[in-house]
């Protein structure tokens, strides 16, 4: 699998997964972090996908970024939509 398919998975993941927290959010169940941050990471994500899939990447230091530091300084440590986004994130990154 190439750095650019993995990116997409993880990307893809972390939409699905997202979209699961913001239903629970949406049915007034306890959800991590705040409606803000997930409608962030939702606008990020689909950036994020776009540009992998067109292969339209900016240059390494222009990239999308901020869930990482979003997801550390708020969320559980052990929040699986939290590994999602940051795994997503770091795979973006390194995509060429």
């Amino acid at each position: 699998m190439s750095i650019i398919e993995k990116a997409l998975r993880l990307t893809k993941e972390a939409l699905d997964m997202l979209t699961i927290e913001e239903d629970r959010q949406r049915n007034g169940e306890e959800t991590v972090g705040t409606p803000s941050q997930l409608q962030k990471s939702r606008i990020q994500l689909e950036q994020m996908l776009r540009q992998l899939e067109t292969g339209q990447l900016p240059p390494i230091n222009r990239r999308l970024s901020g869930m990482g530091h979003m997801v550390g300084d708020s969320w559980p440590i052990d929040n699986p939509l939290g590994n999602a986004l940051l795994d997503a994130e770091q795979a973006y990154k390194r995509a060429k």
